[in-house]
This record gives C-alpha cells, structure tokens and sequence, in this order.
C-alpha cells in the first residue's frame, strides 16, 4: 500500500512525465486529425518560439491583437470570458497541446483580436508562431486539404454550440460532473482507487464553469462525496471507482462496486448512479 507522500510524489511525477516528452507531437496529433497534411503540421511545430509565464501571469488580453497563434507546450492556463457586468466565465482549462485564441475574431477595422483573456494557471510554457507563417502554409494545401480542414473546423465550432447548449439545460450537479469528468480525460490519472486528478480545480474554477457561486459548488461536491462519486487526497481529487463520473470518463457503463475506499475522505455507502453523456474534449 502506497503511503499518502508516495502517492502525492507518484501524482507529481505523472504530471511532469508528458513534459519529457516532445510535447509537439502531442500539438502535432490535433493537427493530424483536423486534415492537416503531415508536412504542413510538422512545419507549423518546427518554427516556433517559446515562452514561459509564471503562476498568475496574464498570457493576453481581451480585445488584444491576436497576431500569433499560441498553443500549451508544458503548463495549465486558464481561458476566461470577462462579462459586462463585471464577473467572468472561466471557459476552460486549457493544457499540453491545447490552441489558445481558437475563439479569436475580426474586429471593425479588419484586424484579428482576442475576444477570451488567458491567464497561466502555474509555471507554463506557450509556444507561439504568427498568423502569416500559418497563412503561408495553408496557401500550400491543395484544394481538397483545405475543403477537408474547412469541414474539420465547422464540426468542431457545431461541437462548442451544442456543448453549452446542452449544459445550459442541466442542474448544477449535473453540469459538475460534466466538468469533473472532462477534467478527468485531461488530467486524470489511473490510480488504485479510480481517477486522481493531478490538477486541482479550486471552487472558485469551478463556480465560472458552471455558472453558480461557491457555497453551491461546495454543497454539491458535499453530495457528490456521500454519494461515493469523489473523494479527496493530498487535495486532490479522486473520481471513485463504480461512479457514474468514473465511468464517463472510461466511456463505460456505470455500475456500483458499493465499496468506497478507505484511504479517501469523506466516505459513504451509498451511490447515486446518475447516467453523464459523454462530452467532446475541449480543446483536444
């Protein structure tokens, strides 16, 4: 049995593990699927450059020149919408391999600006390479590339539609374990007791997600926890083997072992297995 600070090391070192990796391949993955001819993504990935922002640094602004293209290298950044009325709606946590300014648009005098802000939720890095570059190398699709990765784009841009027109109709608890479950496929992990997440989402994050105030979030992941849904360790969290949040994440049917492991607090012997449609990856 792994003690709690070999567990906490063993989540740390999972996080970092991609890191060793070329992250561009993840990068280059995404562009693979979205029809982009293996050459153009290899050369959009080759020529580019890095940076790096500390924990709490503003990446862009809303309403900034949206010039370059960014996408995550190492690091989680938070996307966020700022309202008129002054709050905001964190739109997603965007890691490895995410583009940032996906939702970039042509302001009155024709230049590209940002319409989300993008902040570095940690240490990241972003790596970045101008919309002209970009430009130069889809001039050099043929015609049926460039058909193919028109109809990629319009999917996925259907995809975000139907996406919140979907969560707009569910219950707090309902669209909680939709985020929770997404985070899962991002940043979980397997583990003795179901899915540890290796990035915690304070209440706060998950308050802008959903639409709703702390105290409801707080009561919800109470529920969620005596339903046998999530646990806690070392602050993290643990989709628990059996729940119906596990299974979406696994994209299994969802069924009750009625065990829930010491080891994660608090405990219950009850579930509610509510059933969770299975959601696009944002972003991936």
């Amino acid at each position: 049995m792994k003690t709690k600070t070999a567990q906490a090391n063993f989540a740390e070192s999972k996080m970092n593990e991609i890191s060793l990796l070329n992250r561009a391949n993840v990068f280059e993955a995404g562009l693979f699927s979205w029809g982009i001819p293996e050459e153009t993504a290899r050369a959009l990935t080759q020529h580019h450059s890095e940076l790096s922002y500390t924990s709490g640094k503003l990446i862009f602004s809303q309403g900034s020149p949206a010039d370059i293209v960014l996408w995550v290298v190492k690091g989680v950044v938070r996307e966020v919408c700022p309202n008129p009325n002054g709050t905001q709606t964190l739109v997603r946590l965007a890691t490895a391999g995410d583009i940032l300014g996906l939702a970039d648009k042509l302001n009155d005098t024709g230049q590209w600006v940002r319409r989300f802000e993008a902040w570095a939720a940690g240490p990241c890095v972003i790596a970045i390479v101008t919309r002209d570059h970009v430009r130069n190398l889809l001039k050099a699709m043929n015609p049926e590339e460039l058909l193919t990765l028109s109809e990629k784009m319009n999917s996925a841009a259907a995809e975000w539609v139907q996406y919140y027109a979907t969560f707009l109709g569910l219950s707090y608890r309902e669209r909680i374990e939709m985020v929770l479950a997404e985070l899962g496929r991002k940043f979980g992990i397997a583990d003795g007791d179901g899915i540890l997440l290796t990035f915690e989402p304070t209440h706060s994050d998950l308050a802008e997600m959903i639409g709703s105030s702390r105290p409801v979030v707080g009561r919800v992941l109470t529920e969620l926890a005596e339903d046998g849904e999530i646990g806690r360790r070392e602050r993290k969290y643990v989709l628990l083997h059996g729940g119906a949040i596990e299974a979406a994440v696994k994209g299994v049917p969802c069924g009750s072992n009625g065990h829930v492991p010491p080891s994660i607090q608090p405990a219950a012997a009850s579930r509610r297995n509510i059933p969770l449609q299975r959601q696009h990856r944002w972003g991936r």
